[in-house]
Parts: structure tokens; sequence; C-alpha cells
């Protein structure tokens, strides 16, 4: 059936306050697994199961699917959709709140969802925080959203696109029109694939890197020395030790500066812990 069908077999009316766009195309959804190159021993988590068009696709390849829904109104449309499968297992609990070491066991694991706009941020955080080791990540996104996360510097800079270039890299893998979604949103999707770089986990601790980029971002249209003066009391010397600009506004930094001048924060806390 189609994606408006089971909609109305179950009278269905899709949320906007979830973000509910469903995937239509069933086209797509084959072409994101193509793309995927899941395999047999392949345990994918799908963050939104939606009507379930991606994740029957994806559980026609991998070993297992772990999907989560929040919203229990598709229960009955999602038991009748895979009924007598034995490798989708379909959580109706909001996935924010799931603890994630739980699948610290799995050794194939790799994340694969159109997830809703309104919450791709808390997502690809939780993710890049919580998450035991993956392969990786493939998420839709609306288009300028996944842009924003690839920007390397100047308006589309932010602490999030800082954050997951950090930790991963990452590669557009296709563009999704709007008209392959029930309802039609007003922009077009993304796909993008993130790819973990560990070494960086075990240098840098995610959840505290997060708070200093946030921390010198805090005032977009301040200074980085203007930003950082609260935690760093002698800030000017401590940006001109990594050569930058006291003066430099935080979107003309580039990545890997932000590394160096978080690493050299550490030092400066290990000194005063060792004094």
């Amino acid at each position: 059936m189609k994606t408006s069908e089971w909609l109305k077999k179950y009278d269905i009316r899709l949320k906007k306050g979830l973000g509910q766009n469903f995937l239509s195309n069933s086209n797509v959804s084959r072409e994101i697994v193509r793309k995927s190159e899941i395999d047999e021993n392949d345990v994918i988590i799908e963050i939104g199961t939606g009507n379930g068009i991606l994740t029957e696709e994806m559980a026609r390849k991998a070993k297992k699917v772990i999907t989560f829904e929040i919203d229990e109104r598709l229960k009955p449309l999602l038991e009748e959709r895979f009924e007598g499968s034995n490798n989708v297992e379909i959580h109706f609990e909001d996935f924010l709140n799931t603890d994630l070491s739980k699948f610290k066991d799995i050794p194939k694991l790799k994340y694969i969802a159109n997830i809703p706009y309104y919450i791709s941020s808390k997502i690809l955080e939780k993710i890049f925080v919580e998450s035991p080791k993956f392969e990786y990540a493939i998420f839709m996104f609306q288009k300028e959203f996944g842009q924003r996360l690839m920007a390397k510097s100047k308006k589309s800079y932010s602490p999030l696109s800082i954050f997951v270039q950090t930790y991963c890299t990452v590669e557009k893998i296709m563009d999704v029109s709007k008209n392959n979604f029930v309802p039609i949103p007003k922009v077009d999707s993304v796909i993008l694939k993130f790819k973990p770089i560990y070494k960086y986990v075990e240098e840098i601790d995610p959840k505290d890197f997060m708070k200093f980029v946030h921390k010198c971002f805090s005032k977009r249209r301040k200074t980085i020395k203007n930003n950082l003066k609260e935690i760093i009391p002698d800030t000017e010397k401590y940006l001109t030790e990594v050569q930058i600009n006291p003066s430099s506004r935080p979107e003309d930094i580039p990545l890997e500066t932000y590394i160096e001048l978080y690493k050299k924060l550490l030092g400066r806390r290990g000194a005063k812990e060792g004094s």
C-alpha cells in the first residue's frame, strides 16, 4: 500500500507539532538502502519509524532493525505492516530518553533515519555524546539544516557544525525533493552520512567540548574574547597563544583552531588542579 493508503486505513492525520512528513516514494527508500550498503550482519537503529516505508526496506537487508516511534497512534498500522517480521523491533518511546548504553554489545551498529527537523540537533548531540561505537549514521534533514552542518565558516557556521565535524567526516549522499513526502513540506531534503572519528572522542570529552563551543558562540555578534572572558580571566593572552586575533568573531575561526583552543583550556585546567 502507498503511504496515503496506510494513513487513510487507520484514520491517522499527521501532526505538524511532531514534524510528521512521511516519505511516500518507495523508490527513494530503496535508494537510501542501496547507498547505505547494508548487509546481513548490520543492526540498524532508526529514529522515527513513521509509516514504516524505510524500515521495511532496511529489514530486507539488515540482520535487525531497532526502530523508535513516539506517536502511539501508529501502533496498529506498524503492527500490521510488520506482522510476522522476525528482525524488526519497534519501541514506542522517545528516542531522546533512551539509554543508548544498552546497545554497547552490538558489533556492527548503524543509524539510519528520516528525523524530524525540530529535534535534529538534539538527536545528533545525543548520538555523538552518548552512543556506543557505531560505524556510521545516515540521516535525512531539511536541506538548509544539512548545509549548515557541512559549513566550514562564515554565515552558516554554528556550534553544531563545529561539533559534528570534530567527531565525524560528513558526506552528502543525495538530495530528496519535497514532492516525495506526505504531506508535502515547504522545503527539499538532503541525506548526509556521518562517519565517526574516534581519535577525537578519546582525546576530547564530547559533552564538555560542546559546552565550550556553545560558550564561544554565546553572543554571535560579539568577539571571541568577549564570549570567553567569563570562563578565562586572561582571555587575550590565551587567544594570542594559539594565534587568534582577540577581536575575531566566532564564525571567523577555523574548526581546527577550536580544537586547539579547547585543548589549551584543558591544559590550563590540569595545571591549576596540579598546583
